[in-house]
């Protein structure tokens, strides 16, 4: 797993299946992880152990402000914050 898109996924499904304290804290590593590299907004592939993996031959034709970046706003927001 080394995509956001896929990222998005794992995530919700772990909430559905009441770990969201896990759920949390894999959001944290994951997205996170990207911040602590440097990014500013979040990019279309990241791979922790690899970040510079691509599947394109090499990262300067990757999204770095990729649509699925917008999960961890969405999930902080919906199953994160005091309604």
């Amino acid at each position: 797993m080394n995509s956001p898109y896929a990222y998005h996924h794992y995530i919700d499904a772990m909430i559905h299946a009441g770990m969201k304290e896990e759920a949390y804290r894999k959001m944290k590593e994951y997205w996170g992880g990207m911040l602590e590299k440097g990014a500013d907004t979040f990019w279309e592939l990241y791979n922790p152990e690899n970040p510079e993996e691509s599947p394109y031959g090499g990262i300067i034709v990757h999204s770095f402000c990729h649509a699925w970046s917008c999960t961890p706003a969405y999930f902080l927001k919906q199953y994160f914050s005091k309604q």
